[in-house]
């Protein structure tokens, strides 16, 4: 499998032929403090782990720093990333997305059953994670994501396989604003929004549940849904949803996709769907319920479609914080309910083949 180094900041998978380099003997030497070429140092591919990145212009070993091309900022070289490394969090403005990764990134930092977890952050992403979390925590409301090229909320960190293979998964927290409207998206002026979703080797689908009880509510109470209030979720979606299908057959590829049910604690008081619960039942068919309750909210269409243009495909329903946050939000409120569960089954291969 082919791995490359990440640069989170411009979303651009690098090899030697693309990475800039500094030596700290050869600037003692010459004076001279300006990145070089990658190739011009290293004798060889640096990117196997048992190959020290060194350089191999003078007979005392120096390590090697390297930097991106794109933007010059310096880039870890223990940033592997492979095909299926770049997650894409895709979803509605409001749908949970930015809840939904913080508190996977501090689980995923706990043992768990599957045996992954975070060994370190690369870069500033646990700087940008604290950032994006200021508000829940002093007004109970998650600050919108900036609208941004990319730029504005990326996280990567490594991570610990149960082989002890490690690894680097990377996310982009964009804006439900932009992915609503990426059929008109320019690309000449979002190049590192595509660049970022051309490397997306899975896809995690955000789906908001408080939306899907008060389409549920209104259905089985007056027998139509409120088309001002659920129906613009149910198109975000649908468009979401179609605008990265169409792209994914220009690609002819068919990725994996986790579809996830945010804040169901918006509906496992209905028995219907208690299993979500995290003391639910154990052998509980959650795929199963999760597409009876899309089919109650009436979200037929963008079940098809989530099948036809993804594979494989399974659902999920989760929980970050356990029940609605209270203003503030204190850390021992929340109570997250089977986060780690759809990410998981992405990185093990576990998802079922359609």
């Amino acid at each position: 499998m082919t791995m490359h180094v990440l640069c989170k900041d411009c979303w651009i998978k690098h090899d030697p032929t693309t990475l800039l380099c500094r030596c700290k003997q050869c600037e003692a030497n010459t004076k001279i403090d300006r990145p070089v070429p990658l190739e011009s140092k290293s004798g060889n591919s640096p990117f196997p782990r048992s190959q020290p990145l060194v350089c191999t212009g003078h007979n005392v070993p120096e390590p090697l720093d390297i930097y991106c091309n794109e933007c010059g900022k310096e880039v870890s070289p223990r940033a592997l990333v492979n095909e299926r490394g770049v997650v894409a969090f895709v979803g509605d403005r409001k749908s949970g997305k930015t809840s939904l990764l913080w508190v996977l990134s501090e689980k995923l930092r706990q043992e768990n059953q599957a045996g992954i977890y975070i060994r370190q952050p690369l870069g500033d992403s646990d700087k940008q994670m604290a950032g994006a979390v200021q508000g829940i925590l002093t007004s109970g409301i998650i600050n919108a994501t900036p609208w941004g090229d990319a730029d504005a909320r990326n996280y990567a960190w490594e991570v610990i396989l149960p082989s002890g293979e490690m690894t680097v998964i990377a996310f982009h927290d964009a804006s439900g604003e932009l992915w609503s409207k990426l059929p008109e998206l320019p690309r000449l002026a979002h190049k590192r929004f595509y660049r970022y979703l051309d490397l997306a080797g899975s896809i995690v689908l955000t789906i908001d549940g408080e939306r899907l009880s008060e389409a549920i509510a209104a259905t089985e109470r007056r027998g139509v849904s409120d088309p001002a209030g659920a129906r613009a979720a149910q198109l975000h979606e649908l468009t979401i949803v179609d605008a990265l299908g169409r792209r994914l057959r220009a690609r002819g590829v068919r990725l994996p996709i986790a579809a996830v049910v945010t804040k169901a604690d918006m509906v496992w008081d209905d028995e219907r769907w208690s299993l979500f619960r995290e003391d639910g039942e154990e052998d509980g068919d959650i795929d199963a319920a999760v597409r009876r309750l899309l089919r109650a909210a009436g979200r037929k269409t963008l079940l098809d479609s989530i099948d036809l243009y993804f594979n494989p495909v399974r659902f999920f329903a989760v929980s970050a914080f356990g029940g609605v946050p209270k203003q503030p939000l204190r850390i021992e409120d929340v109570h997250p309910t089977r986060v780690e569960e759809p990410l998981l089954a992405l990185l093990q291969n576990s998802l079922p083949r359609s």
